[in-house]
């Protein structure tokens, strides 16, 4: 199963990477998220892991498998019958916009129960990508 939500950003490549990859402040910027715990020492690369804790989808352990600064990275979570690869890319538009695109995809054999998640991970792809937004369009860090 493949989820994708991408939105235009009036903000640098480089500032929008900053909001994004700055995971231990997405509870103060994204509403889908509750809490963010990095498990492991900063600062992030490929085999870090962080605990996220969302709202009607409880907590795992991503890790971190694709780090490539400041245009893309993918994270990885194993749980009982579904792992899920969710991808983070920020692209350069003309001066001084970004296109970020968030990607999810879910495989295993207890898919056919995630598909009742189907419309709550659109919204809250959607949601996550107008968080980032707003914060990568604020004056403020």
């Amino acid at each position: 199963m493949h989820f994708e939500e991408s939105i235009e950003i009036e903000a640098q490549q480089q500032r929008v990477w900053d909001v994004l990859s700055d995971v231990a402040g997405w509870p103060s910027r994204i509403e889908t998220v509750d809490a963010v715990e990095v498990l492991t020492p900063l600062p992030l690369a490929v085999g870090s892991r962080i605990r996220l804790k969302q709202p009607k989808l409880g907590e795992g352990i991503w890790v971190l498998t694709v780090w490539d600064a400041p245009s893309y990275f993918e994270w990885r979570q194993e749980s009982t019958g579904i792992t899920s690869v969710a991808g983070h890319r920020v692209e350069v538009l003309e001066e001084g916009r970004a296109r970020l695109t968030l990607s999810l995809d879910m495989h295993g054999p207890l898919i056919p129960v995630a598909l009742f998640f189907r419309g709550l991970t659109n919204r809250y792809m959607t949601m996550e990508a107008q968080g980032i937004k707003r914060a990568a369009e604020s004056s403020e860090s």
